[in-house]
C-alpha cells in the first residue's frame, strides 16, 4: 500500500483558463500532447461553467474541515470554444455582469482541449486536466461537467487535493447539488490533527527521577505534539454528504508498502460528529501484521479526535485491588467535540479462578469509567472511576475515583481543583499507602528558562483537606489535616554527545521506530524544594538534589545489538521535621535509580529498572519489560513486583491509544503524581 500523494502542479495565480494546443496527430490523453506552446484564448469561459466548477470543488466534501462557502463569479479564460455557444439569455434573465477577481480566489482551468456544448449544457476538458479554484484542485485524464444535471464526472488518475487531505482514483461521479457521488479504486491520506490531553502532573518538574515504569528511550507517543496521519485504499467511496462509506477498505498508519500494519474491513463508514471529530463503524474489522498474522479487532466502532482513550482492549495484573489477572475491554458512550465518556468493564480472572463460584458472581466484574473534557477557553475536566468489583455492599473498599479541573490564569499558569478518594499511593520505601479523602487547589507556574543560562525554573503552590492515616497520635488512626505545600525546582541538562540519526527510511530509521533515534549522552541536574505545613503545627522542609545520565547507543536499525537505553541517577535529600500522614513523608533520603533497555535480537528489547534506598540498601521498586517493537506498533509485557502490577497491551502508533493509568499515585520528591 503507498498512500502518498503524487506530486501537485503549481499553478501561477491567473484569471485565465489555460488550453494546450495539440496536432491533429496528438492523442488528446497522451501526456506527451502538449509539448508545443501555451496559449490563452481571448474568449470568455461560459459564466454558466465557471461557477458551476467552483460550487462543484467547493460542495466536494473535506475530511478535514467543513467546506468555505463564500463563492464568487470570476473573469476566467477558456480555450476553444464552439462557435456561438455562449447560453443566450433567456427573456426573464437579468444581465449578469462580471465580479472583479478576489485574491486567492481566482479559478483556473488546464488542458489540452476544452469544449462546452450550449444545447446539451455539458462542458468537457480532456489531456492532463488540472483545475484550482481557492484550495481545491482537481487533476484527471478528462472531466465531464454537466451544467443541468449538476454533475460531474471525472476519469483517469483523477486526484483531489484541499489543503492537507488528499484523496486519488480511477473514476469520480459526483452530483454536487445532493452532495452524492462515489470514487473506484479510492486511496488517500486523512490527516487526525494533534491529541489533547487533559492531565497535568502534580510535580513542578518535567524530570522524574525515579520513573516506575519503563518508557524505552526513543520510543515515546510519536503523536505527540506531531499531527497524526493514517492512510487509506478501498475499492469503491461512496460519498453522501459529510458521511463517507468505503468498499473493501484497508487503512494503515505505514507511510510505505507494504504496510508492517493494516486494518481490513469489507465496509467501513466515516461520519463526522464535530469539526474535531470523526466516528469510524467497522463491519467484520481485523488487524493484519506484516501481511500474514491478523486478529480480529474486539471493537466495531472507534472514535478518532483529539482525545486520548484506553486501547480497545488490555490484560492486566493487579495483586493488590484485583487479585491478580483481568482482562478490560473498553467503549466509547459519549463521544461529543468537547467531552468524551468511556466505559472499561472487566473481568477478574485470576479472582474467577481462584473462587468457589467460578464465573458467577458479582465480585469478578470490575469497571473503570472515565470522563474528559476539553473546552474552547483552555479549561479542561478529567475524572476516574474504578470499581474492583460490582458487590455495592464493599463499595467503600472498591471503589476509587478522582476527578480534577483545571483551567488557564495568570495568562500562563494552570489552576488545578482536584478531588480523590481513596487514592492508592505508593511512597518508596514506605511501600503503598491508602488516603481516604483530599481535596484541594494547585497552581501550577510554566517553566521557565532563566535567561542564556539553559537552567529550567518552575515551581507550584497548593491549599488541600487531607484525610489518611496519621502515626503522630496513638494509636495510628484516619484523621483530617489541612495541608499547605509549595515547592519549586531548578534543572538543566548538558548535552555532552550527539550523533547523527539515520534517514526516516523503511530499512533504516524507521525500521523498528516511529522516528529515527539520535544516539546521546546526556547529564542532568535538579534542585527541589518542598515545604509543607500541616494544620496540627507541624512542619516538612526537604530539600532534593538529583545528579544523573541518559544514553541511547545505536540506531535501532540493525538485527543484533544496535540499541541501548541507559538512565542513571542518584539523589540526596536534606530534610527537617516530618510529616504526620505516611503517604507524603519522606521515605528515603538517599536513593540510586538505573534502567536499561537493550536490544535483543531484531524487534526485541528487554528493559529493566530498578531503585534501592541506600539508608537501608533494601530494592523498593522494579519494572520489568519485554517489547516487540516496530514502527507502526509495539506489543509489550510489563511487570512490577514492587507494586503488584503489570500489563500486557498493543501500541498503534499515530491512534489516540493509550494505556489506562494503574490508580497508583507515585510519590516523587515528597510530591504526589497524579496523573
Amino acid at each position: 500500500m503507498d498512500f502518498l500523494p503524487l506530486p501537485s502542479t503549481q499553478l501561477p495565480p491567473s484569471t485565465y483558463a489555460e488550453v494546450r494546443r495539440a496536432s491533429s496527430s496528438q492523442t488528446l490523453s497522451s501526456s506527451s500532447a502538449f509539448n508545443g506552446r501555451i496559449s490563452r484564448l481571448p474568449t470568455e469561459l461560459p459564466l454558466e461553467v465557471q461557477s458551476q466548477l467552483k460550487l462543484f470543488l467547493d460542495t466536494l466534501p473535506d475530511p478535514d474541515a467543513i467546506a468555505q462557502q463564500v463563492r464568487a463569479t470570476l473573469i476566467s479564460q477558456a480555450g476553444p470554444i464552439k462557435p456561438n455557444s455562449l447560453p443566450k439569455p433567456k427573456p426573464r434573465d437579468k444581465p449578469r455582469l462580471p465580479l472583479p477577481p478576489r485574491v486567492g480566489e481566482k479559478l483556473n482551468v488546464v488542458s489540452d482541449r476544452q469544449e462546452y456544448d450550449v444545447n446539451t449544457q455539458v462542458f468537457v476538458a480532456e489531456g492532463n486536466v488540472v483545475i484550482n479554484y481557492k484550495k481545491s484542485e482537481l487533476k484527471a485524464d478528462r472531466v465531464q461537467l454537466n451544467t443541468k444535471t449538476q454533475e460531474v464526472v471525472a476519469e483517469g488518475n483523477v486526484f483531489f487535493t484541499r489543503g492537507d487531505q488528499k484523496i486519488r482514483g480511477t473514476k469520480l461521479t459526483y452530483n454536487y447539488s445532493n452532495v452524492k457521488g462515489d470514487l473506484l479504486n479510492a486511496s488517500g491520506a486523512v490527516d487526525l490533527g494533534t491529541l489533547q490531553s487533559s492531565e497535568v502532573s502534580r510535580s513542578p518538574s518535567e524530570l522524574a527521577t525515579n520513573s516506575i515504569t519503563i518508557s524505552p528511550i526513543g520510543s515515546g507517543n510519536s503523536s505527540e505534539g506531531q499531527v497524526r496521519r493514517i492512510g487509506f485504499i478501498a475499492e469503491r467511496l461512496i460519498i453522501d454528504g459529510d458521511t463517507w462509506t468505503a468498499e473493501n477498505l484497508r487503512v494503515t498508519n505505514d507511510p510505505f508498502s507494504p504496510p508492517e500494519l493494516e486494518l481490513t474491513t469489507s465496509k467501513a463508514t466515516l461520519t463526522p460528529i464535530s469539526p474535531t471529530q470523526n466516528r469510524l463503524d467497522l463491519e467484520s474489522p481485523r488487524i493484519v501484521f506484516d501481511q500474514g498474522f491478523s486478529l480480529p479487532l474486539p471493537v466495531n466502532s472507534i472514535t478518532l479526535d483529539r482525545f486520548q482513550r484506553f486501547a480497545p482492549a488490555l490484560v492486566g495484573f493487579d495483586r493488590r485491588d484485583r487479585d491478580g489477572i483481568f482482562y478490560q475491554q473498553s467503549f466509547d458512550v459519549i463521544t461529543q467535540s468537547n467531552l468524551n465518556f468511556q466505559l472499561s468493564p472487566q473481568l477478574l480472572l485470576q479472582r474467577a479462578f481462584s473462587s468457589q463460584n467460578g464465573f458467577s458472581g458479582v465480585d469478578i466484574i470490575g469497571v473503570v469509567a472515565t470522563l474528559n473534557g476539553a473546552f474552547d477557553d483552555g479549561s479542561s475536566l478529567s475524572a476516574r472511576a474504578s470499581f474492583a468489583g460490582l458487590d455495592f455492599s464493599k463499595i467503600d473498599s472498591l471503589l476509587r475515583f478522582n476527578a480534577s479541573y483545571q483551567m488557564p490564569v495568570f495568562g500562563n499558569h494552570t489552576l488545578l481543583s482536584q478531588y480523590a478518594f481513596r487514592d492508592r499511593v505508593f511512597n518508596g520505601s514506605l511501600g503503598f499507602q491508602d488516603v481516604n479523602n483530599i481535596l484541594g487547589t494547585t497552581l501550577f507556574s510554566p517553566n521557565y528558562v532563566l535567561g542564556d543560562s539553559q537552567i529550567s525554573f518552575s515551581y507550584q503552590a497548593s491549599a488541600q483537606l487531607v484525610g489518611a492515616v496519621r502515626d503522630d497520635i496513638q494509636p495510628s488512626t484516619i484523621g483530617s489535616l489541612i495541608r499547605v505545600q509549595g515547592a519549586a525546582v531548578l534543572s538543566r541538562a548538558f548535552p555532552l554527545l550527539r550523533g547523527e540519526p539515520l534517514a526516516a527510511e523503511k530499512e533504516t530509521g524507521l525500521r523498528f521506530s516511529p522516528k529515527p533515534i539520535v544516539p546521546r549522552l546526556d547529564a542532568f541536574l535538579t534542585a527541589q524544594g518542598v515545604n509543607s505545613f500541616y494544620s496540627n503545627g507541624a512542619n516538612q522542609a526537604v530539600l532534593y538534589g538529583t545528579v544523573g545520565l541518559a544514553a541511547e547507543v545505536g540506531h535501532f536499525a540493525k538485527d543484533f545489538l544496535d540499541y541501548t537505553g541507559l538512565t542513571l541517577s542518584y539523589t540526596q535529600a536534606f530534610a527537617s521535621g516530618k510529616s504526620p500522614f505516611l503517604f507524603d513523608r519522606v521515605a528515603d533520603t538517599r536513593s540510586l535509580t538505573a534502567g536499561i533497555v537493550q536490544q535483543i535480537y531484531g524487534p526485541l528489547r528487554l528493559g529493566i529498572q530498578q531503585s534501592w534506598s541506600l539508608d537501608s540498601g533494601n530494592l523498593f521498586d522494579s519494572v520489568y519489560s519485554l517489547e516487540y517493537a516496530r514502527r507502526t506498533y509495539s506489543v509489550v509485557v510489563r511487570y512490577n513486583p514492587n507494586q503488584g502490577l503489570g500489563e500486557f497491551l498493543i501500541r498503534i502508533s499515530d491512534f489516540n491509544w493509550t494505556r489506562p493509568p494503574s490508580n497508583v499515585t507515585n510519590v516523587q520528591n515528597g510530591i504526589e503524581q497524579r496523573n
